[in-house]
This record gives structure tokens, sequence and C-alpha cells, in this order.
């Protein structure tokens, strides 16, 4: 039976790019980053949430294709307020047919996020 889902693992170009998107746009709490190791790692959280960023070029030309995250707020129009004072590129908050209202926006490596307040 699976519980939820604990951990996503992302390979990102540019380690501190996507550190500080997840960071500081986000608001993701970084556990740990090892930016000597090889490859460059780290780790961020947000509530049960953990994310695992890994520096990998090789495959860089595959990124952000095929894949969405929704991450629940609680309220998408401050939070979408938030992300303006921060110069994020954003859609503005809607409401859609499936139950809640959303943004969306892309991290550095083009992995697309939607954050939602459910209706």
């Amino acid at each position: 039976m699976i519980t939820g889902l604990d951990l996503l693992f992302l390979e990102v170009n540019n380690l501190e790019e996507s550190v500080e998107f997840y960071h500081e746009v986000l608001e993701f709490t970084l556990d740990s980053a090892q930016r000597n190791a090889e490859p460059p790692i780290a780790s961020l959280q947000s509530g049960t949430l953990r994310i695992t960023l890994v520096q990998q070029i090789e495959t860089m030309l595959k990124r952000g294709r095929g894949v969405h995250f929704v991450l629940g707020v609680y309220d998408v129009d401050s939070f979408y307020q938030k992300l303006l004072t921060r110069n994020v590129e954003v859609t503005e908050p809607r409401d859609e047919g499936w139950g809640g209202r959303f943004v969306s926006l892309r991290d550095p490596d083009g992995y697309r996020w939607f954050l939602v307040t459910w209706s």
C-alpha cells in the first residue's frame, strides 16, 4: 500500500540556481547542501515533502518534460503576491473545474510547479 509521496529526486543543471529557487521562491527549508560532492547534491523539505537535487550535466537536455508537480498552499492568492515581490514569472491565480484555485511557474530546469488551494 502506498502511503504518500515522500521524496522527489530531481536532476538539475545548476545546483546553486535550483537551491535558490526551492529555498527562496517556494520557501522549502534547506536541510543540507554538499556543493563539493561528486555529483553536487542538496536536500530540502517543506512539510512532509522532501526534495533532493543533484547536479547532473550529462542528462540536461531531458529536463522538465512530461512531469508537473502540484503543491498545496493555504492561500494561493497571498502566495502569488509574495512570488510577484520576488520577480518570479508566474501565472495569475485562476479557478479550474478540477476543484482548485492555482498558479503555475517553472523552476530553472523547466520543471512545472502548480501551487493550489483546494476548494
